[in-house]
């Protein structure tokens, strides 16, 4: 299981366009997207899409503090 640090340094990748780590988080929340991309008993294709999108702009939305971290650097 990924500790905190790790998810806090690869949401900061992710947040700097770095594709494997947003790669990496998709992978992470799959079961889940899959879980509850269900309608009426059946998976939905168009639902798992809306919901990846959702975990897209979340990652840039999160709330973090600008600061660097590991050679990365965010402002917003």
């Amino acid at each position: 299981m990924m500790q905190e640090k790790e998810f806090e340094e690869l949401l900061w990748k992710a947040r700097n366009k770095d594709k494997k780590a947003v790669s990496e988080i998709i992978e992470m929340y799959r079961p889940l997207l899959l879980k509850y991309a269900k309608s009426s008993g059946k998976f939905d294709e168009d639902l798992y899409q809306e919901l990846v999108c959702a975990v897209l702009k979340s990652i840039i939305k999160f709330p973090m503090k600008a600061e660097k971290h590991n050679d990365l650097h965010i402002e917003y």
